[in-house]
């Protein structure tokens, strides 16, 4: 049976609140020449057990600054189970990893 009290009668945490994010996952790359000119075929697979909701490109421009790009539109049934790859192409040199996450 559940008791529910009013709020005044509960007590603030005696300790920090801990909030963790998702462990992330590098996917392995192997890299084709694209068809495109001036490009390079991406490809990522899920090795692991793991299935991910959520993956990303992770990129440096030409000041070396990082940015984070989703890739949640390639994912086949919205989701990335094992053995499961995803294709892209990129026409610059700004290519650092593919990461994959579990929320």
């Amino acid at each position: 049976m559940a008791i529910a009290y009013p709020m005044q009668d509960i007590a603030p945490l005696d300790r920090p609140l801990i909030i963790t994010q998702a462990a992330s996952f590098y996917l392995p790359i192997s890299t084709s020449q694209s068809p495109r000119p001036n490009c390079v075929t991406y490809t990522a697979r899920n090795t692991s057990s793991r299935t991910f909701t959520t993956v990303y490109l992770n990129r440096r421009n030409d000041k070396g600054e990082p940015s984070q790009y989703s890739l949640n539109f390639l994912l086949p049934k919205g989701k990335l189970e094992p053995n499961d790859v995803i294709v892209f192409d990129l026409c610059d040199r700004s290519f650092v990893n593919v990461e994959a996450k579990e929320f």
